[in-house]
């Protein structure tokens, strides 16, 4: 008995060398129960429509399985077992029933889902573009009427344009005031340096612009002050006072100006009074020792808008009585002349008469 031990043990051994497993006999497995066989009544009435039991059926429905053989019975099925007759394409199936089939049917399921998907998110998007582009026409409008109701004929772009987009230019309802964009572009020695700077007061002068542009310690905005001081050195040196300014025409032929160099210690608001404005007003500086740059074909001087003062209520009371009596003095005055008039005639009529009787 150990001899048998002892050989086993040295068989074990040499097969775990060789990387051999043995794997153990197993029991014999029963064959499984016979299917039972259908009869000739169970298999015909397999075949009839589960509806009308009278035709064998042709469809199947794609949700419960049930078979009929017409469109009246499949819209019966649906009213009486409250089927919608689509396949619920979630309803879980085993892995042992999961067919070819089945992955086609939930390859096409996801493609739906994110089909339906997508074009939830597109028309998210679109909504809230279309919010903001309204939003945005509001905002100009509102900017168009306060703007023009302050002598300046502004006008805007359509929504996206390049020019459109660059503009900040914004009505503060709290300070009742405009704060502009303005692009300034410096020329000298054939060279042009354009800059824009954003939310300059309208109350406040135009030097003031440049002031802070150019010369001040602390400038106040976010602008590379830096930079456009380096690139324009010569205009520092040479002083606000020789600078000649224009300002773009719009709306009309191309290379219009109007000189606006007079009017630099005006409040920007009567520096853009009576001018055509879309979207910011853009100007052109250059000193008065050089020459005047080439898009500029035209300089027109700029013309003040003409103010009427009204008269008030007082004014207008006190100039009706003296226009009253004025006009009854006229009338008295003329009736003494008439009267005097008449006497004269009558005196000098009275000889005639008599002469005429001798």
């Amino acid at each position: 008995m150990s001899n048998d031990n002892q050989s086993k043990d040295i068989e074990l051994a040499l097969q775990e060398e060789a990387g051999i497993t043995l794997v153990p006999q197993q029991d014999k497995v029963e064959d499984p129960a016979p299917i039972p066989q259908l009869t000739e009544e169970q298999m015909r009435k397999a075949k009839l429509c589960q509806i009308c039991q009278d035709k064998d059926w042709i469809y199947t429905c794609p949700r419960c399985l049930a078979h009929t053989c017409s469109l009246k019975c499949v819209k019966q099925h649906k009213v009486e077992a409250s089927c919608s007759g689509e396949r619920d394409k979630t309803a879980y199936v085993p892995l042992q029933k999961y067919t070819e089939t089945h992955m086609m049917s939930d390859y096409t399921y996801l493609e739906d889902v994110s089909r339906q998907s997508d074009n939830i998110t597109r028309s998210r998007m679109e909504t809230n573009r279309d919010l903001r582009v309204k939003s945005a026409e509001n905002r100009a409008k509102a900017f168009s009427k306060v703007a023009n109701q302050l002598g300046i004929h502004y006008s805007s772009l359509p929504i996206g344009m390049s020019r459109n987009k660059l503009n900040q230019s914004n009505y503060s309802k709290n300070l009742k005031q405009i704060f502009w964009s303005i692009e300034v572009n410096f020329c000298f020695n054939d060279k042009k340096e354009r800059y824009l700077e954003h939310s300059f007061p309208q109350i406040k002068p135009f030097s003031a612009f440049f002031e802070n542009l150019l010369l001040a310690e602390n400038p106040q905005g976010k602008g590379a002050y830096s930079t456009i001081r380096h690139q324009v050195k010569l205009f520092i040196d040479a002083g606000i006072d020789q600078f000649n300014i224009a300002l773009k025409k719009e709306k009309s032929p191309r290379g219009h100006f109007v000189n606006v160099t007079h009017q630099i210690d005006h409040t920007f608001t009567d520096v853009l009074k009576g001018e055509q404005i879309i979207e910011y007003p853009i100007f052109y500086v250059w000193l008065k020792s050089q020459e005047q740059p080439s898009e500029i074909l035209v300089l027109e001087d700029k013309k003040q808008p003409l103010i009427i003062a009204l008269p008030s209520e007082q004014e207008k009371t006190t100039e009706d009585v003296d226009e009253h009596k004025a006009v009854e003095e006229e009338t008295v005055a003329d009736e003494a002349e008439d009267i005097a008039t008449e006497a004269v005639d009558g005196t000098a009529d009275a000889p005639v008469n008599r002469i005429d009787q001798e």
